[in-house]
């Protein structure tokens, strides 16, 4: 390490003194040669002048090779960042521009070699996606191949056929959400570096989430209600919050029971925002908890009974990720009624009657400001 800088300038100084001794020494001669012949007088500014130019020359030859030092420090920094060595070669003090240099330098190595990992995290998860959606669509392939060959016997008992038929359909559509559940996928690491949360009202997403399953859940039976407070603001994306929202909603409408009310609330803390989607039905186990935001995992349930193919909550979690919010999945408990347990139930509770599972709530987390 050494301040190039300070060599530099002890060089000028040096240079500078030598030079003013010189025409120092010079004027007391010149006041001695007045009377002496001309060419004493010329041979005198001569070697005067040779004089100036030596120490100049060598002022010169100093400074140059100061600097030819400090460019190779330079080019060996950038090299050693190049080759993927930190090593210091210029003193980190605040007034040394060397040391800024080398500062500045290092954190653009880090801002690169940062950019590297997280890209190849990225092709991790992406190879990762594409190894479990290719496991996952063997499944549906084998079992429409083997009942399209069922299809080709000529015995049949009495609407075999038409069950073979939808079985086969019902795979074609397990294979068509799984094409749309990566294609999600796909798009949002595309865009995950042009996320760009901004601070905008919650309602209005909220709303047009509601408006994409609206229709679904009406062919259930089910309504959707929305409460607590509207006019809240939030930090994220309107693009693919409103998409991690519609997961949520999806989820409530296909697992939740047929008839009953799903519930979208919003509420503001003072840190963050809160959106619940509540519906009742079965609800997840404590083991769960953990599990269901993995890619292609289904809960045992759901698995058994409904269709889906494990992606939304996946994507809903990463999405929350990457706007610097969370979800979180609990229990929904409600209050009861004490006159409609029976004296049996109330036992059997361990005679706690004031609460009881009804059903799942999913919650949204998002930043409440910049």
């Amino acid at each position: 390490m050494y301040d190039n800088q300070g060599k530099i300038r002890k060089i000028v100084c040096i240079t500078a003194g030598i030079w003013l001794i010189s025409l120092l020494i010079f004027v007391l001669l010149c006041g001695k040669l007045i009377e002496k012949p001309p060419l004493v007088w010329i041979s005198a500014c001569t070697g005067y002048g040779i004089w100036n130019l030596c120490i100049f020359g060598c002022g010169y030859w100093a400074i140059r090779r100061t600097i030819n030092r400090t460019m190779n420090g330079i080019n060996a920094c950038i090299q050693h960042l190049i080759d993927g060595q930190k090593k210091q070669f210029f003193g980190m003090e605040e007034e040394s521009s060397l040391g800024k240099f080398q500062n500045q330098i290092w954190k653009l190595y880090e801002i690169i070699n940062g950019a590297k990992e997280r890209e190849e995290k990225m092709r991790r998860e992406m190879s990762g996606l594409i190894a479990d959606l290719v496991h996952q669509i063997n499944t549906p392939l084998t079992n429409i191949q083997m009942y399209c060959g069922f299809l080709e016997r000529d015995t049949f008992a009495p609407g075999e056929r038409e069950k073979i038929c939808r079985i086969i359909d019902s795979q074609v559509e397990k294979l068509g959400g799984f094409g749309d559940g990566f294609t999600k996928a796909i798009r949002l690491e595309e865009d995950v570096m042009q996320m760009r949360p901004t601070e905008q009202p919650i309602l209005e997403m909220v709303l047009a989430a509601i408006d994409q399953i609206a229709w679904k859940a009406e062919q259930n039976g089910q309504e959707i209600c929305l409460e607590g407070a509207q006019d809240i603001c939030g930090v994220y994306d309107r693009r693919w919050t409103e998409e991690a929202l519609f997961n949520l909603l999806d989820n409530a409408v296909k697992y939740g029971e047929k008839g009953r009310k799903i519930i979208v609330s919003m509420e503001e803390y003072p840190m963050v925002v809160r959106i619940d989607v509540k519906n009742y039905g079965v609800p997840l186990t404590r083991a769960e908890y953990g599990k269901v935001y993995q890619r292609f995992y289904r809960g045992n349930n759901a698995a058994l009974v409904k269709e889906g193919v494990g992606l939304g909550l996946y994507l809903t979690r990463k999405i929350l990720n990457q706007e610097n919010g969370y979800v979180k999945a609990e229990v929904w408990r409600t209050e009861v009624w004490r006159a409609e347990i029976t004296e049996g139930a109330a036992e059997t509770q361990g005679g706690d009657t004031s609460m009881k599972g009804q059903g799942s709530v999913f919650s949204i987390f998002l930043p409440k400001s910049q």
